[in-house]
């Protein structure tokens, strides 16, 4: 009479934002303005919730960082299935190729409070370059914390400099080409 179809998806590889439920601070177990899980568990709970986005959607400017297209101008060859990491340096010298300047307006550049950053690291290309059957293999990588995770993907640096900028800009939200936005997995245990 019918067929449901059933997903097995993991919604961290796609295309999805993450609310400020999404990870608590490690030491206090704390969400966004103090925010806990038993709060987050009960229904009625809206704090922090990203439905209200889904109630208006989202616009706004936004700003690409194409360091895909300038990395391979200046001879910076990697594969995005690596654990190449962007960093700051690296953004500013891409903005500057574009006639971007990334600092802040505050600080003189052309970041607006509230833009949106998008940062093209090549994963799609590199994606299409690969046969089929290297594409189902790297999707099959083992992916779990710690000793023994196979998946690693290009993306920014967990470094001081690009946190500071990252804040300093007041970014209305982050995105990327890849499955994740900084280098992955975390090499820094900070």
């Amino acid at each position: 009479m019918a067929y449901d179809d059933e997903y097995s998806l993991n919604t961290q590889s796609g295309t999805q934002f993450d609310g400020f439920r999404h990870f608590s601070h490690i030491d206090s177990g704390k969400f966004y303005n103090g925010t806990t899980g038993a709060e987050i568990e009960d229904e009625s709970c809206k704090k922090c919730s990203i439905h209200y986005w889904a109630e208006h959607g989202i616009a706004g400017r936004a700003v690409l960082i194409d360091y895909w297209t300038y990395a391979k101008e200046h001879g910076k060859s990697y594969d995005a299935y690596s654990h190449h990491s962007i960093t700051w340096d690296e953004l500013e010298a891409a903005g500057k190729s574009q006639g971007l300047d990334i600092r802040p307006a505050a600080q003189g550049g052309d970041i607006q409070v509230g833009d949106i950053l998008m940062i093209r690291s090549g994963f799609v290309e590199t994606y299409y370059s690969k046969s089929e059957d290297e594409r189902r293999r790297l999707g099959d990588r083992k992916h779990e914390m710690g000793e023994g995770n196979e998946t690693v993907f290009a993306g920014i640096a967990q470094e001081e400099k690009m946190l500071d900028w990252l804040h300093d800009c007041y970014f209305a939200a982050v995105a990327g080409d890849a499955p994740a936005m900084e280098a992955w997995p975390t090499k820094d245990s900070k």
